[in-house]
């Protein structure tokens, strides 16, 4: 017979947009502090083949600083 957990996590379904980004937020911060790493963005110029440059964002995964 399989052991069930001791405990349930309940989550509420988030009602509204506002929530909806409040629960990523969190579950994301949860995610960088188990880890210890974050995504990070930063601006990139890029050359073009006609000469000229535009700015991409680069995305990477960086280590969170140590408290």
């Amino acid at each position: 017979m399989d052991k069930q957990p001791d405990t349930v996590e309940v989550q509420e379904t988030p009602k509204t947009e506002a929530q909806l980004a409040q629960s990523f937020v969190d579950a994301y911060q949860t995610l960088c502090e188990k880890h210890g790493f974050r995504i990070v963005v930063s601006p990139t110029w890029v050359a073009t083949n006609h000469g000229s440059f535009e700015m991409t964002l680069q995305q990477t995964v960086g280590r969170l600083p140590q408290k």
